[in-house]
């Protein structure tokens, strides 16, 4: 796509920064005169105002010409991407902008071109939602000089773009742990793409690494790589339910794959937590409506909107940007779907 790509011909749009540096003042004094606040000399503001006309700034914040940001997901068709979308909204409409919402697949270099084009509500910046390795809509932000901050993206190694992501692997330790605990030693995994770089892996790293410190194999016949999706729940939660010897617990990366396990033992007329204990990862609004609730591992998703919001408009006034990787803490929620084998 990258190599096909039109160049950017529209003016960047002129930032905070760019005002302050054309004035001789600092960033929060051109806040100050934009928003009318006091503490500036008259001699202050008539500068500020001079630089704000040459250079045709448009305040980003106003009511009247909100500024515009961009949020990139694959599909609409999960939980977490709609609890994901409206702490974006939040956070996003305390800054003052307003968000326009699409799939990868409509993200083109020529909409975007279309979108920074000047206007009153021109294109400010974009956040892609879980981008896999290699996407090529990290290049192309780059190319085209678009803001880009990414929202759990599969590994944030070699990005390019700042990034804020849970952290997997702790997550992950903590659940097995709480597993071994009660007592399971037969306990199986359903992970999300393991062999791509990023959450999947984490989370069976430390998956195996849990058993490892508790003395216990990681039995091959007790993992199945699956796609986060609720349907490669049930189908590898079966298979590993149909095994003459099963497991006890099964832990999942993601809540999706948690309800699908749990559909397939309610097929197998198991209960839960009686005859299998089951852990997610997210804590989706659905974890706790389930029966029994599941225990998950909690991501803060409002918290990961939010840090992404602030990065991406911190790039937009500053006019720079880096490749900072956020991880943000996440916690074991424990629930019903959890008890000791028996």
């Amino acid at each position: 796509m990258s190599s096909r790509t039109a160049p950017l011909t529209a003016t960047p749009r002129p930032k905070i920064a760019d005002v302050a540096a054309a004035a001789g003042v600092s960033v929060p004094t051109v806040s100050k005169v934009l928003n009318g606040r006091s503490h500036v000399s008259e001699a202050t503001r008539a500068r500020v105002q001079q630089a704000l006309e040459e250079l045709d700034y448009t305040k980003r914040n106003s009511p009247s010409e909100p500024g515009l940001l961009q949020l990139v997901v694959n599909n609409f068709d999960s939980p977490w991407v709609l609890e994901t979308m409206e702490g974006v909204e939040a956070a996003a409409t305390r800054l003052g902008y307003t968000v326009a919402y699409t799939r990868a697949v409509n993200a083109t270099a020529e909409n975007w071109q279309k979108l920074r084009e000047p206007s009153s509500n021109r294109l400010d910046g974009v956040m892609l939602l879980a981008p896999r390795q290699g996407s090529p809509l990290v290049e192309l932000a780059r190319t085209l000089n678009i803001p880009a901050v990414a929202i759990d993206p599969e590994g944030s190694q070699g990005l390019q773009i700042p990034s804020v992501s849970p952290a997997s692997f702790s997550g992950a330790l903590r659940a097995v742990s709480h597993l071994l605990e009660l007592g399971h030693e037969r306990i199986g995994i359903i992970t999300g793409r393991v062999h791509s770089p990023g959450h999947g892996r984490a989370r069976y790293a430390a998956y195996a690494a849990a058993l490892h410190e508790a003395g216990l194999p990681v039995l091959p016949e007790f993992v199945r790589d699956g796609d986060f999706s609720i349907e490669s729940g049930s189908r590898l939660g079966g298979e590993l339910l149909d095994l003459p010897e099963r497991p006890t617990a099964i832990f999942t990366g993601s809540d999706l794959q948690a309800l699908g396990v749990m559909n397939a033992a309610a097929q197998r007329s198991l209960k839960i937590p009686g005859d299998l204990s089951v852990v997610g990862f997210d804590d989706i609004a659905q974890a706790a409506l389930t029966s029994p609730p599941l225990t998950t591992v909690r991501q803060p998703l409002a918290q990961l909107a939010s840090m992404a919001v602030g990065m991406l408009t911190e790039q937009i006034d500053q006019g720079k940007g880096s490749t900072a990787a956020l991880e943000v803490a996440t916690e074991l929620v424990v629930r019903g779907s959890t008890a000791p084998p028996r």
